[in-house]
């Protein structure tokens, strides 16, 4: 699901074409990054076809981290780099009004 509170979010989806048209991204692996066995980056791989969740889980495994982490690390510390989009709680956590799904 989806915590972008923002036009980047519809019914609980990332709009990943709006948001690498805005941000000017062309390349899946700036975002979709593959590791390998011994942790170090493998520059001209791309996991596009998989969910963040396929390779994070809810707790952090050896050296990869958790995928809030991740989500903290890769989007808000790309955010901050290029100053832009969200980099506090409430411009990705927005809570949902009561009542609603």
């Amino acid at each position: 699901s989806c915590l972008v509170g923002s036009e980047m979010c519809i019914r609980d989806r990332f709009r990943h074409d709006a948001h690498n048209e805005l941000a000017q991204i062309e390349e899946c692996n700036v975002c979709h990054h593959v590791y390998d066995e011994s942790g170090r980056l493998v520059e001209d791989e791309s996991s596009e076809d998989q969910r963040c969740s396929d390779c994070h889980e809810v707790e952090a495994s050896g050296k990869q981290p958790a995928l809030m982490q991740a989500f903290h690390t890769n989007c808000k510390g790309c955010h901050k780099q290029q100053n832009k989009g969200p980099t506090i709680c409430g411009q990705c956590h927005v809570k949902k009004p009561a009542g609603t799904n």
